[in-house]
């Protein structure tokens, strides 16, 4: 999952859901949310939450991108670059599925990210890949909410 400010709303959902599965005895698996906003002290909406549930293990993998907290901006899809063979494993080898909610700009350059991560790591042909990413999209499991 991938959430720009108020895009992390439904992610939260999301979390909390899979929170109450877990209580009530179901396997979850591995969940990873990319959040982005500005600043990290003005916007790190449901930051406490978001910490509990990650180091409870319910979260398995919380990677921020605060764009304005230092002199290079990062931004979501500079962590997706990070996390290649964590996106081509989650996506390609453990049949997952890809939100991103919040503003449109980052949707090319996200989409660019998971392409390189199916393509260095996933082994799709380079000329395949956008074609990965249609049949995901056919099949709902990448998902653009933006706006």
């Amino acid at each position: 999952m991938a959430g720009l400010g108020t895009g992390m709303a439904p992610f939260r959902a999301f979390i909390e859901e899979r929170a109450v599965r877990k209580r009530q005895g179901a396997d979850v698996g591995p969940m990873t949310l990319y959040f982005g906003s500005r600043h990290r002290a003005m916007e790190y909406l449901y930051g406490e939450e978001l910490e509990a549930y990650h180091a409870d293990g319910l979260l398995t993998n919380l990677r921020l991108a605060f764009s304005r907290d230092q002199k290079d901006k990062v931004y979501i899809q500079h962590r997706m670059r990070d996390d290649s063979e964590l996106l081509a494993t989650q996506m390609l080898g453990q049949d997952g599925c890809f939100y991103l909610c919040g503003p449109t700009w980052p949707a090319g350059d996200v989409k660019d990210a998971m392409v390189g991560a199916f393509t260095t790591i996933g082994g799709v042909n380079p000329g395949d890949a956008n074609n990965v990413i249609e049949a995901l999209k056919e099949s709902e499991r990448y998902i653009l909410e933006v706006y």
